[in-house]
């Protein structure tokens, strides 16, 4: 899989987010199978900038209020990733 099929398949994880708890383990779940898989931390913040971006892209109308809200949870969360 390559790394913009895995940003797409979190993507779609993210969207289905039933609250920020859940986005939050959908993240780091993401990152830990990367850790694991042994690729550079380059690869990895490339992978997370990319994320954000597709999460920025969305837009509001296509979702209701509750999946928004996890949305703009997940991009605050990536923001604030060290």
């Amino acid at each position: 899989m390559t790394l913009e099929e895995y940003k797409e398949k979190i993507l779609l994880h993210l969207e289905k987010a039933r609250d920020c708890e859940e986005v939050e383990r959908t993240i780091t779940l993401s990152i830990e199978r990367m850790r694991e898989k042994g690729l550079p931390a380059a690869v990895i913040q490339d992978y997370l900038t990319k994320l954000r971006n597709g999460l920025e892209a969305l837009s509001e109308g296509d979702f209701d209020p509750v999946h928004w809200c996890n949305i703009r949870c997940a991009i605050l969360y990536l923001k604030n990733y060290h």
